[in-house]
């Protein structure tokens, strides 16, 4: 479960996080130096946020899967039930 929500649920709320962030030191900056303009938060970019952070689990994704794993040749054993006991399965590389 972790994994799923660093591999996909982190990378798609980053750029709203990032975009939230700096939206907030900019409203303090607007405030501290007097200006009467301080951005509004529901006219934010959210199409373009969403699709970078699609965009951004994509290509976590993408590179998760063709960075890890047992090599394309190996041989899977799937899990097997012996004496009540699950072995999980398991690559072997192939001779």
């Amino acid at each position: 479960m972790l994994r799923q929500i660093i591999q996909i649920g982190l990378p798609l709320i980053l750029p709203f996080v990032i975009y939230g962030l700096w939206l907030k030191w900019a409203r303090a900056k607007a405030i501290r130096e007097g200006h009467d303009i301080i951005p509004p938060w529901n006219k934010g970019p959210w199409l373009l946020l969403f699709g970078a952070g699609v965009a951004l689990t994509a290509a976590i994704l993408i590179f998760t899967a063709l960075g890890t794993g047992a090599p394309p040749d190996s041989i899977y054993h799937a899990p097997v039930l012996r004496d009540g006991v699950v072995e999980p399965g398991y690559f072997e590389p192939k001779k």
